[in-house]
């Protein structure tokens, strides 16, 4: 391996652990604690899902008695580590079409490609533990087969795409934004036949590869081999998708999805970007490069809510939508090829600060769900303490645990700030029972609320604040609980 290379290595993960590294710190989600008390189950829904490593990964962990929850961090890390490699393949593919003449230039190069993985949105994917190592490799996956295609062996490239969709099918909406920016650079903005073919086989290579992933599941699930169907593919009403992804588009563009401040940072990158393209192409009279670009920028940004429009409803939490970020990065890399001289450089420290602020942003993200993860704890310890307290007292074993929320439960702490979705989401209230099983290392059988129970002592309450001696009242072997 070429001395070059490794130090590209190390700076593409030197970033990542910069930006990700807080999540080495043992975390979870609502999802993550499903897993640490049933992984057994997660093997076939993952097969529904027609995440077939994610399923073979936990299979094989199980049969040598661990799990990808039983060490969170190291997990999650490991992650970062296939997502350096991943950078290296797609840094070394787009090299081809980048000039770079100095250290501020290759500085800029280095974090317009970064971007693509340290930005707000991604981080989901790194929060749900008991996946993260699989989304890895899944990216890891798909980087390859950018890299494949760029060097046009085609068939290893589509192996490698299809690969990825095992691990996560949001993979190939990926590489086919990343490949979209290469065939651009790569053709000069010019539109011939070769460039509109390389485009067809861009699409069927890398989102073909996603629609034969959900045939297989589809095709397993009719032929009962995975026991059911738990995604359909449907229209919808178009109208109403339509405007449901116009008003989150507007949204990622002003703060994505209340994880930047509401400054419309994203909106003046996507702005700058666009804007010194086509002045540039306007000056040089050069309509044909206006028109290929503004069909590149449409393209790109459609394909943002590709999976969205398979889908009966419109649901795109982070790790669905994050290319936006792959579009933001390509954007960037396109004015970055496109430019020389100060405009160059200056597009340099544009993409290097938008890139800094990432990581704050990042890690304040990470300081937040350390908040929700230790709130969620505290308030099961201080219930488990009742719990003991009672045991200890009457000299009854409590074994059940009935859990209901109150009027107005939200799914998220008022303590912790930039959050959406699944990002710092609050266990309590959710998964309730599941976060007692693990917090206190018992199994409470979960039973429906006893109805007399609730109205005598917690209805027409609505607490917004935690109080033990107001929600949880303790009878026989039975726990009753209302959650805030």
């Amino acid at each position: 391996m070429k001395k070059e290379t490794i130090n590209q290595y190390l700076i593409n993960l030197s970033v990542l652990l910069i930006a990700w590294g807080g999540l080495f710190r043992r975390s979870f989600n609502c999802d993550t604690l499903a897993h640490m008390v049933s992984a057994e189950k997660d093997i076939l829904i993952q097969i529904q899902d027609g995440r077939y490593l994610t399923s073979l990964m936990d299979y094989i962990l199980l049969k040598m008695g661990l799990s990808t929850t039983t060490h969170t961090g190291v997990t999650t890390i490991a992650a970062l580590f296939l997502l350096a490699l991943g950078l290296c393949f797609v840094q070394k593919g787009l090299l081809e079409n980048i000039q770079k003449t100095s250290i501020s230039q290759e500085m800029g190069f280095y974090a317009i490609t970064i971007l693509l993985f340290s930005n707000v949105l991604f981080g989901e994917n790194l929060m749900f533990s008991e996946c993260a190592l699989v989304f890895g490799m899944g990216y890891l996956f798909a980087s390859i087969g950018i890299y494949y295609f760029i060097k046009k062996r085609r068939l290893l490239s589509f192996i490698f795409f299809l690969l990825a969709t095992t691990g996560y099918q949001v993979t190939v909406v990926y590489a086919a934004i990343v490949l979209s920016a290469y065939i651009l650079l790569d053709n000069d903005f010019r539109i011939t036949k070769k460039t509109v073919v390389e485009e067809i086989l861009c699409g069927i290579y890398t989102l073909g590869s996603g629609a034969l992933n959900i045939l297989s599941y589809t095709l397993l699930a009719y032929t009962g081999v995975s026991g059911g169907l738990r995604k359909r593919v449907g229209a919808g009403i178009w109208m109403d998708k339509l405007k449901a992804m116009a008003e989150i588009y507007a949204i990622l563009l002003k703060n994505s999805k209340g994880l930047l401040p509401d400054i419309w940072l994203p909106l003046l990158i996507m702005v700058f970007c666009i804007g010194v393209v086509i002045f540039i192409f306007i000056r040089k009279k050069n309509k044909m490069a206006v028109l290929y670009f503004v069909l590149f920028v449409t393209g790109i940004n459609v394909m943002i809510f590709v999976i969205s429009m398979f889908q009966q409803y419109v649901y795109l939490p982070p790790r669905i939508i994050w290319p936006f970020y792959a579009v933001q990065s390509m954007l960037l890399l396109v004015a970055f090829a496109c430019t020389d001289g100060k405009l160059k450089t200056f597009i340099c420290y544009v993409g290097c600060a938008y890139l800094i602020i990432q990581i704050v942003f990042c890690n304040v993200i990470i300081a937040n769900r350390t908040l929700s993860n230790n709130l969620d704890k505290v308030y099961a310890n201080m219930v488990y303490e009742k719990i003991l307290q009672y045991e200890e007292t009457g000299n009854i074993r409590v074994t059940k645990l009935a859990v209901v929320n109150d009027a107005d439960c939200p799914f998220s702490y008022d303590e912790v700030h930039y959050k959406t979705d699944q990002i710092n989401e609050r266990a309590l209230g959710t998964v309730t029972n599941t976060l007692m099983n693990v917090v206190s290392g018992r199994n409470f059988e979960k039973v429906d609320m006893d109805e007399e129970i609730y109205n005598t002592y917690f209805s027409g309450k609505n607490w917004n604040y935690f109080d033990a001696s107001e929600q949880l009242i303790i009878e026989g072997d039975t726990a009753y609980w209302v959650i805030f």
